[in-house]
């Protein structure tokens, strides 16, 4: 009988730590609708392989920091305003 426990606790991990990259790529905020396809898509096929390189290729360029030097400041209403620093 603890063998049997053992293998079905095997068989929920396993199926947990599969199912988990799609799950990641569906709930993610970073990407857009067929983004979020497209990474569903390569995390299925290539499981956890697919789900870095499609993350490190196409979804972390995206977010970059922004440099801030070159940043154009605005107001409340969205209009340009003058850097008096540089």
């Amino acid at each position: 009988m603890g063998s049997l426990n053992f293998f079905l606790m095997f068989l929920i991990l396993g199926f947990i730590f599969n199912v988990l990259p799609w799950a990641l790529a569906l709930a993610s905020d970073k990407a857009e609708r067929y983004q979020k396809l497209i990474w569903f898509v390569m995390s299925f096929l290539f499981s956890w392989i697919g789900y870095f390189v499609y993350y490190y290729v196409i979804i972390e360029p995206d977010s970059a920091p922004v440099n801030y030097r070159n940043r154009v400041l605005k107001d409340k209403n969205g209009k340009p305003v003058r850097n008096l620093y540089r």
